[in-house]
């Protein structure tokens, strides 16, 4: 049996616990004078002096890990309504972190859509098809006098305006995924790709069903947010 372990009991050697360290520190600077056998008084205090220091040692050393998004435990709630980030219902405490990290990241890295890619598959996995930018070509916009475009593109006067910084964001739920689940996990994205991209840019979500992209009669979801074309 060891006295040094949370549990009852121990087997095997396990050496390094810090209540151990600082008894035989306690121990030390007692010097001679008084007797350290295991049974003696002198022992007892010096054990129960040993285990309420290291008890204070294990709080700081967890309460310090409470500031790291990928360590912390009872501070993740905390850091979720800090960050504006909602658990899905059932997210693990992994799955929490993981989406905290995530979230810091995209703060302190720059709007190209590399990393806006990177992001969205961090935060929505397997369910991120990928992104759809408008092409130059394929835009619709305006600007004062008009412009010709190289290319060949041509945009008439107006005010400055231009569907090229619009991005869709293409999602594709599993069969087996609830509308629920799926509508919770698309919306807890929208604050964050808000954040991240760049005041002049715009974006949409939209679903893909089983047959992909197009307009399928059967498909319940086609005339709420699935594409209609490519």
């Amino acid at each position: 049996m060891s006295g040094f372990n949370p549990s009852p009991s121990t087997f095997g050697a396990e050496a390094g616990h810090i209540e151990e360290v600082i008894l035989d520190s306690l121990l030390d600077s007692d010097g001679t004078a008084f007797a350290k056998d295991v049974d003696s008084f002198v022992y007892a205090e010096r054990f129960a002096e040993a285990r309420a220091i290291a008890y204070l040692w294990h709080l700081n050393e967890q309460l310090a890990k409470q500031w790291d998004r990928s360590r912390a435990t009872v501070f993740l709630s905390r850091w979720e309504a800090i960050d504006g980030v909602t658990p899905l219902a059932g997210a693990t405490d992994a799955d929490r972190r993981a989406a905290l990290v995530a979230r810091l990241a995209a703060w302190m890295a720059p709007p190209t859509l590399q990393v806006v890619r990177d992001f969205l598959q961090a935060a929505l996995g397997s369910v991120f098809t990928g992104l759809v930018p408008t092409s130059s070509a394929q835009a619709v916009g305006s600007v004062p006098g008009g412009a010709m475009i190289p290319g060949g593109v041509r945009l008439p006067g107006g005010p400055w305006t231009s569907s090229v910084a619009h991005i869709a964001i293409g999602l594709a739920p599993p069969a087996s995924m609830p509308d629920y689940t799926f509508y919770a996990l698309a919306g807890q994205v929208a604050q964050a790709v808000d954040d991240l991209l760049p005041a002049w840019a715009t974006w949409d979500w939209f679903r893909d069903g089983a047959s992909g992209a197009g307009f399928v009669l059967d498909d319940p979801h086609n005339l709420d947010n699935e594409r209609f074309d490519s």
